[in-house]
């Protein structure tokens, strides 16, 4: 990624020194055959005079420093950098139009770097949130603690909901974050409607402006994994199911209760703030490793060996947690990033803004979109 800020930088440079022949031919200062003094541009159908061309040569000189200002700003990573880079390409693409004949390349770089800035604005844009799932939540019964749980375990469920923990059957998660594709992170929206411990459905917009550009409707029902992204539909793939299953139990964990009443999930102790938790697939089972926060008690990690590809195949994939409060001060799951080993910074950063629990989902997990 270095190299490619480095050449953008050069570039950026040489763009901007090329603006100084600009500013020296047209004020004028000096004699340049390759730009000759002149009184009028746009190739000579708009008089300007010489105080007009010097006003014009300033033009140069201002687009200049803001390209080599930039160049500087990228090697340093400046945070401004965007709106400091299109304003100078914006004087620059002024600058070259007027002078057509002799800067026509200007112009076509300074509609790259504009376009570039407008995609990375498009980029910065948050949507607006998903209209609230139209389902009524459901009744939520609730059940003591389970006995026999790792230490850190019982301690976490009794710090979030007490001595009662509740019991889920279904659950619509509804948030906003951001999704890297292919390289470029852009900001998402997501809901994602779980049948707990039995299958989900996710749909995902990455916007630009705001707007959808990518849509990725994607289910995990009755054992079998289907996704429709942008370049194809991936279905029913013994790896795609193995992931998709180990997705299903990582997302429960954002209400920890649906995973600990699961009769099928098994537990074993580590040490006083890590646990492995096994969750059922097909005939055998998936391992997690959980830690907490010795601190707080908080669950801050969780972590499995999963497929992602043909390719690679498993790889080490973690979740990150973080909490808020709620209405009666307890510590409730707000956010979560996930991130792959290979790549090292997540890949999905979600904010959870709306949680509806035991909803009917039975039709609503077999549809496309919102």
């Amino acid at each position: 990624m270095q190299i490619y800020k480095d050449v953008i930088a050069l570039v950026l440079a040489g763009h901007g020194l090329i603006h100084l022949m600009g500013f020296l031919a047209y004020f004028p200062i000096t004699e340049l055959p390759m730009m000759p003094y002149k009184t009028a541009v746009l190739g000579g159908r708009l008089e300007l005079g010489k105080g007009g061309m010097r006003l014009y040569a300033v033009l140069w000189l201002l687009s200049m420093i803001g390209f080599i200002a930039a160049a500087i700003g990228m090697l340093a990573g400046w945070s401004y950098l965007a709106p400091f880079l299109l304003i100078s390409a914006i004087i620059s693409l002024v600058a070259c139009a007027l002078d057509w004949k002799n800067a026509y390349m200007g112009v076509v770089l300074d509609v790259v770097v504009i376009l570039a800035m407008l995609v990375i604005f498009g980029l910065q844009a948050q949507p607006g949130a998903f209209q609230p799932y139209p389902g009524a939540a459901g009744a939520v019964a609730t059940a003591p603690v389970p006995e026999n749980l790792p230490a850190p375990v019982e301690r976490y469920l009794r710090l979030i909901y007490g001595d009662e923990i509740p019991v889920y059957t279904s659950a619509v998660m509804s948030g906003r974050g951001s999704l890297r594709f292919m390289g470029v992170s852009m900001p998402a929206r997501l809901r994602f409607t779980h049948d707990v411990g039995q299958g989900y459905r996710h749909y995902i917009e990455t916007t630009i402006f705001g707007l959808p550009l990518l849509k990725v409707n994607e289910r995990y029902l009755d054992g079998a994994g289907r996704m429709e992204l942008p370049f194809g539909v991936v279905e029913n793939d013994p790896g795609v199911n193995s992931a998709a299953n180990q997705g299903l139990w990582a997302e429960m964990l954002m209400y920890p209760a649906s995973v600990v009443n699961d009769p099928r999930a098994r537990w074993e102790a580590v040490n006083d703030s890590t646990a492995k938790l096994f969750v059922p697939y097909q005939d055998g089972e998936q391992e997690f490793t959980l830690r907490f926060d010795p601190a707080t008690g908080l669950l801050t990690q969780y972590e499995t060996l999963r497929y992602r590809d043909e390719k690679l195949g498993k790889l080490r994939w973690w979740g990150d947690v973080i909490y808020g409060m709620d209405a009666a001060g307890k510590p409730v799951v707000r956010e979560f990033e996930v991130t792959w080993e290979d790549e090292g910074t997540p890949w999905l950063k979600a904010k959870i803004e709306q949680m509806v629990f035991n909803p009917d989902v039975s039709e609503y997990i077999r549809q496309k979109g919102e």
